[in-house]
């Protein structure tokens, strides 16, 4: 394993080298460079050759050239212009593969099946909601930083749960299934990554009683400690402008009022979105 390892790490250096390139830590660009880590990716997405796959940040095709033996076809997408010519040059044997040059934050999401890429860390919130503007995919599995997994999957009442568990548990069904050492990528990440599979929750628009909830979410994880009366109230009253003497009363109605934000499950926030929605928001303008 070490030797195969350090046989692409060699690889990766060599190729950079050839076209007198340094990667940039802007673009969070830490190649993968352990054929084991490939693997796992390939397996936990269940990847055949039905399957049209979305790679986001493709890099320099090693992730890439793996997919492309086993998929129907590739849309691997790259932001960086000098990536991309050693893309086209090292995937030109593969009629497979569609390699488009642009950022995936911008660009409108092609159709796919699967997306299985290695995320660079300092974009992984925009592109996980990226993802869950179209959800009509299977799966998605890719890799994050280890911390940031760990707060997508955390419990109610812990340290590391808040508004990011809370939204991405709306739009998907969140597995952590993997932890990466940080010497699977080149150049090392400060921190250990892990491996995450999405499956969308949701195959329809996003009604007007979810926007509140993502907004009331937003808000209340800024209270986080408080207790959910007093966090609803100042919302109510500072965001939305409610006045007091109409809304105050409604307060006593809501449910978990006297629980501290944080220890709010996703279903409770959502149950309790619910409930100010129809008395508060639904049938009245704030």
């Amino acid at each position: 394993m070490v030797s195969k390892l350090r046989k692409l790490l060699e690889e990766t250096r060599k190729i950079l080298k050839m076209y007198g390139l340094k990667p940039r830590k802007k673009l969070g660009q830490n190649f993968t460079i352990c054929p084991k880590l490939i693997d796992k990716l390939i397996q936990y997405a269940s990847i055949s050759r039905d399957d049209i796959v979305l790679e986001i940040g493709a890099g320099i095709g090693t992730l890439t050239i793996e997919l492309a033996r086993r998929a129907s076809k590739i849309i691997a997408v790259e932001i960086d212009a000098r990536l991309v010519e050693i893309l086209k040059f090292r995937l030109k044997d593969y009629g497979n593969v569609e390699i488009l040059h642009g950022d995936i934050i911008k660009m409108e999401l092609p159709k796919f099946d699967k997306t299985v890429s290695n995320l660079p860390f300092n974009l992984s919130s925009p592109i996980t909601f990226k993802l869950a503007e179209k959800p009509i995919f299977q799966c998605a599995v890719l890799t994050y930083q280890k911390e940031f997994a760990e707060r997508m999957v955390a419990k109610p009442g812990t340290e590391e749960y808040g508004r990011l568990t809370v939204t991405a548990n709306f739009f998907f069904e969140v597995e952590m299934l993997d932890v990466i050492s940080r010497r699977c990528f080149y150049p090392p990440p400060e921190v250990d990554a892990a491996i995450v599979r999405l499956k969308p929750k949701r195959m329809k628009n996003i009604t007007e009683l979810d926007k509140f909830f993502l907004e009331l979410v937003k808000y209340l994880f800024s209270q986080r400690n408080r207790k959910v009366e007093r966090a609803v109230a100042t919302y109510l009253f500072k965001i939305k402008r409610a006045n007091p003497d109409e809304y105050g009363h409604l307060l006593k109605k809501i449910p978990y009022r006297d629980l501290r934000v944080r220890d709010l499950s996703p279903s409770d926030l959502y149950c309790l979105a619910e409930n100010l929605y129809g008395d508060l928001i639904g049938d009245r303008e704030i």
